[in-house]
């Protein structure tokens, strides 16, 4: 990876659950760490529902190699610059363990 690369700061949330005083049942997301990589943008589809066109964007994310980025539950999500992602796969580039690749697109 080279220098000066990681400009953008990636916050993950993962979800937990309690019981409250009541007996019901909470979700919620605790912050699991904030770590630095690189963000790009990639156009992934345009599709028609409805008569109107949808979008979506695909986002690739690089991060140096951390093991507990690597083993992150999927059912939480990722913060980056205000943008909240679904991570879709995390793959570790050519088995170095050097630089996570993370795919993610966008939560409505």
């Amino acid at each position: 990876m080279r220098a000066g690369k990681l400009r953008n700061n990636a916050t993950f949330y993962n979800p937990t659950s309690g019981v409250n005083a009541y007996g019901e049942v909470n979700s919620n997301h605790t912050v699991l760490g904030t770590y630095k990589c690189s963000a790009l943008t990639l156009p992934k589809s345009e599709t028609s529902e409805a008569g109107a066109m949808i979008s979506k964007t695909v986002y690739d994310l690089r991060f140096r190699y951390y093991t507990e980025l690597e083993s992150i539950d999927r059912a939480g999500y990722v913060v980056v610059n205000g943008t909240k992602l679904q991570i879709k796969s995390i793959s570790n580039v050519q088995l170095r363990n050097r630089e996570l690749q993370m795919i993610c697109e966008e939560l409505t």
